[in-house]
């Protein structure tokens, strides 16, 4: 590592992957054990306890963010939201100063994201406070891959599949003008954070998928004595998620990529379309 006395300290946002060291890049791990300070929740704490040694911990980077003194955000007045936003952003600019403070003693600080942090990952609260070549993303697994695993499915190249949707209820203010058209193209979908508004978005699937549309709500992707699914279709998956305890970390997929071999499907219809092909270029051309 560069001599800190003559330069300035760098702010690392390291990916740590959904559930801890088993799920971090050993890149993640290596950085964490030449850091001179981290800046962590309790969670990532204990789970990263081994790697963050004795180092320094400047503070919580999530604590004030997601809740007015235990008021969640959703449940707070106009009047109370707009306070709780202005405190937020009030906090996160102190916690910026302590940060910078340490870079200019020529310190490196890491944050410990969760998943993939430059996929939902909060930790650009703070990232894009620093100058470009103040920060360095160590990429992290986000929960999909994960989830996908348990699953044991091809999200893409699945059965005519062409693309997938990922997205998160909040991001969806009218899902049905978002929805009604996806079924002109073949899509794979997963969405993150679905406890939210959970009975909006399948009111509005409903209207569009066939009945039949496989579904499947992955909890605590990654965690081994957490993890769990369950199965349902646009139907019924709504009713499944009320029933269920869990209502945080779950993660939905919907789509044909959950029935039969869609891997196998994609590639049998890929060799019918070459066939095709091959086929319609041996006939003779007409005037040649």
């Amino acid at each position: 590592m560069e001599n800190k006395l003559e330069h300035r300290g760098r702010f690392y946002v390291v990916g740590t992957g959904p559930a801890g060291p088993q799920m971090a890049t050993l890149q993640a791990l290596a950085v964490l054990k030449k850091m001179d300070a981290v800046v962590a929740s309790d969670e990532h704490l204990q789970l990263f306890k081994e790697y963050v040694g004795g180092k320094p911990v400047l503070f919580d980077p999530w604590e004030g963010f997601w809740d007015d003194n235990g008021k969640k955000i959703a449940d707070l007045s106009e009047e109370e939201a707009v306070e709780f936003h202005a405190k937020r952003f009030a906090l996160r600019d102190e916690r910026v100063h302590i940060i910078k403070k340490h870079l200019r003693q020529g310190k490196d600080v890491a944050l410990l994201d969760s998943g993939n942090p430059c996929f939902f990952g909060p930790g650009h609260w703070y990232v894009e406070q620093f100058a470009e070549q103040e920060i360095v993303i160590i990429p992290g697994m986000g929960c999909e891959a994960a989830a996908l695993a348990l699953l044991g499915k091809s999200i893409i190249p699945a059965h005519e599949t062409g693309f997938v949707l990922q997205t998160a209820p909040q991001f969806l203010p009218e899902p049905d003008k978002i929805f009604r058209d996806l079924p002109q193209f073949p899509v794979s979908t997963v969405m993150y954070m679905i406890f939210r508004d959970h009975e909006k978005i399948f009111a509005s699937l409903k209207k569009v998928y066939p009945a039949e549309t496989p579904c499947a709500v992955v909890y605590w992707a990654g965690y081994p004595d957490k993890q769990h699914v369950i199965r349902g279709t646009v139907v019924d998956m709504a009713s499944k998620i009320a029933e269920e305890k869990e209502n945080e970390a779950g993660l939905l997929f919907v789509g044909r990529f959950l029935d039969g071999k869609p891997y196998e499907a994609a590639m049998q219809k890929s060799a019918r379309a070459a066939h095709r092909s091959n086929n319609f270029s041996s006939l003779p051309r007409i005037g040649k």
